[in-house]
């Protein structure tokens, strides 16, 4: 199991590949559970990093009026095993941005299975411009394209899981949380 709560920290993928080091010193995982749940987004290198631990190629396109631009994992880093690892990832209605583009990506790649509530569409990438007051505007610039579905419009219908579990999730423990519970059902089929 491994919370992410943002991709805005620097050193999240790095931390994920520590995670993974110490999840599989002894052994193999059967399955990995990442809680993308309250995942707020946060930059695409990040994005990309944790991306690389599990797969890599091109894995979708940011689009704009004017031009797409591939995402690619140009080489992945397969820590003990985790480019083949069983996968669920939880969402909800707190995961947003690049939250929402792992998610969605893994789910459209077939690499993951999706738990959880379907997310609220924020796929956009946010670009800040300057004032000379000093204030700044953030517009959207860019949306995301899954390479499986191309046609498909994430800022419109949200990531939408493979099994949906309604959970309480910030008042429950992960012991007794009901996306954690299916996950682990998933697993044992």
């Amino acid at each position: 199991y491994i919370l992410l709560l943002s991709f805005a920290d620097s050193t999240v993928d790095e931390q994920v590949g520590d995670a993974l080091r110490a999840m599989t010193d002894q052994t193999p995982l059967d399955g990995l559970i990442l809680d993308n749940r309250r995942n707020e987004g946060g930059a695409d290198s990040v994005l990309s990093g944790t991306l690389s631990y599990f797969t890599a190629g091109t894995l979708g396109y940011f689009v704009n009026r004017e031009e797409q631009r591939p995402l690619e994992i140009r080489k992945g880093r397969d820590i003990n095993g985790s480019e083949q690892t069983p996968l669920v990832v939880l969402v909800g209605t707190d995961t947003v941005s690049f939250g929402e583009v792992f998610a969605g990506i893994l789910q459209d790649i077939g690499r993951a299975y999706l738990i959880g509530e379907t997310s609220l569409g924020n796929v956009e990438t946010l670009w800040g411009y300057d004032f000379e007051d000093g204030s700044r505007a953030w517009i959207a610039h860019d949306t995301f394209r899954p390479v499986n579905h191309l046609d498909a419009d994430w800022e419109e219908t949200g990531i939408v899981p493979d099994l949906t579990v309604l959970s309480q999730w910030d008042l429950v423990t992960t012991e007794k949380d009901p996306a954690v519970l299916a996950a682990l059902t998933y697993f044992d089929r």
